[in-house]
């Protein structure tokens, strides 16, 4: 596409935005929520505050050391810009978050829609950038996944240091980058019917109700083989169901280990949220929108995630889409 027929980045100040401040419960208590549940839903299970490790090392080659600073869940866009046919003119860009936020430096993790004008098609796009307090970027570790039209395999790209954009919809995890006290949960041998993110989303629903928590990070799924999807290129039939959207989304099985970048929130206070939002990547060339695991008896996953102090809503459209949040 001609680039004066590329649609221009929005502002996200121009934008509907929403801020709240969220249920904020020291760990001990989260670990409190969490225990008795994943017990439910996993064989052994340990859930303890620590102190962060260095991020950007392996195996989880983030933009910066750690989750800790001002910390924020965001969630633009909806899956209605891509529902029943896409709206093109919903590009957004992360040189744009700290406007948003007030958070300077930022550090940006998170699931979204890719930046279809640079990959030419529509993508998954896994978000992990840090930019430093004059708002340049000083570090994008950024990946798509799309699906290849001919082959119908997985297509694999690092994003280049200048490309912050993303569309449609994305659910971001910000803070400073600081090292400090996180969470960390290790869940082996699923032995329940919930996935690694419902089963600590719901715990936290249980446990604190309608105050809203929200927690963001990266996971680590070391063994076991994972159910992900990848989205084609836009459809040009519109797509009115759940089963028309899954016959157009293209499922894959992959192979561990994988890193998740996302966030969960535990109760919607009628932002028409997402509730839990992660993506993969690995550096064996797979990745993609994480749904579980399906050798639950050999699954190991290690997460550290924080607290969010803060919700951010940006563009909530005026209709809320009936299906296509899972």
């Amino acid at each position: 596409m001609a680039d004066s027929l590329l649609p221009a980045i929005l502002d996200l100040n121009s934008l509907p935005i929403v801020r709240i401040d969220l249920n904020v419960p020291p760990l001990d208590q989260i670990i409190e929520a969490l225990l008795p549940e994943l017990l439910k839903n996993f064989e052994t299970v340990s859930v303890d505050a620590v102190q962060c490790p260095d991020l950007t090392c392996p195996p989880f080659n983030l933009a910066a050391e750690g989750l800790n600073g001002d910390e924020t869940v965001i969630d633009i866009g909806s899956p209605s810009f891509l529902l029943p046919l896409v709206n093109l003119n919903k590009v957004y860009d992360i040189r744009d978050f700290t406007k948003v936020t007030g958070t300077d430096p930022i550090f940006v993790i998170g699931a979204g829609a890719g930046p279809w004008p640079y990959a030419g098609v529509n993508c998954e796009f896994i978000g992990n950038v840090k930019m430093t307090s004059n708002n340049s970027v000083n570090n994008n570790c950024s990946h798509l996944y799309k699906v290849d039209p001919q082959t119908e395999i997985q297509v694999h790209n690092r994003l280049p240091q200048d490309e912050t954009r993303f569309a449609l919809l994305a659910n971001f995890f910000t803070s400073h980058g600081f090292k400090g006290k996180v969470l960390r949960i290790v869940c082996e041998t699923r032995n329940g019917p919930l996935d690694f993110v419902t089963s600590i989303r719901q715990a936290l629903a249980k446990y604190f109700g309608n105050k809203p928590v929200g927690l963001g990070g990266v996971i680590l799924i070391e063994t076991s083989k994972v159910k992900v999807h990848v989205m084609r290129d836009f459809s040009k039939t519109p797509l009115h169901s759940e089963t028309d959207l899954n016959n157009w989304l293209k499922f894959f099985e992959v192979d561990t280990p994988l890193v998740g970048l996302g966030y969960l929130v535990s109760h919607d206070p009628g932002l028409d949220l997402r509730p839990q939002h992660f993506h993969l990547f690995s550096n064996h060339g797979v990745g993609g929108h994480y749904h579980y695991d399906t050798e639950p008896t050999t699954v190991k996953y290690t997460a550290y995630l924080n607290v969010a102090k803060k919700l951010i809503r940006v563009d909530q459209p005026e209709i809320a889409p009936l299906f296509g949040k899972d």
